[in-house]
């Protein structure tokens, strides 16, 4: 399985590094080439855009700065959403709210994407170390096909349905 990661700023970045040593195959991209020179040289495969991201992956994570950067990215002319084929997995691992990733679940939906939520509880040193918090929502089958996958960056909490990952988190 080929995990293609968006945005690899101060908490992907670290991120990647953890998914790289636990043996995935990663194909990255950023706004910042520079940001992935260090993925590069541990097996990353850099790619120039988020189309080419979506046609290479069975499994694309993002990890964005807010939810106007997700939309942007996942619902644009050549966004996620238009070029990942049906049956893939989009992870948007960006703390948001519960409305909002329900709205990305429904357009989801309609294109045969499956969709989790895996916002994070932690800091910069907690992506570094592994031991982040992921409060992973969606449907069940599907966050138990991601926890293994998603374990190398830390603990995997199944919050329950799409949007209870981001409620959960904002309990905290």
């Amino acid at each position: 399985m080929k995990i293609g990661f968006i945005g690899l700023g101060r908490m992907g970045n670290p991120m990647v590094v953890n998914l790289l040593a636990a043996g995935s195959k990663m194909v990255i991209h950023d706004l910042v080439r520079e940001e992935a020179s260090n993925l590069e040289l541990q097996g990353a495969k850099w790619v120039d855009s988020v189309k080419e991201v979506a046609e290479l992956c069975d499994v694309v994570i993002t990890c964005l700065p807010g939810q106007q950067q997700v939309d942007e990215l996942v619902l644009g002319a050549n966004g996620l959403f238009n070029n990942l084929a049906a049956g893939s997995i989009y992870i948007d691992m960006t703390t948001t709210s519960a409305a909002a990733i329900r709205h990305l679940g429904q357009e989801a939906a309609k294109r045969g994407v499956r969709i989790l939520e895996a916002p994070l509880e932690g800091r910069i040193v907690n992506a570094r170390e592994a031991s982040l918090v992921i409060h992973a929502g969606g449907d069940d089958e599907l966050v138990g096909e991601m926890e293994a996958t998603l374990q190398p960056l830390g603990e995997v909490r199944n919050e329950g349905a799409l949007g209870c990952g981001n409620n959960s988190l904002a309990a905290a």
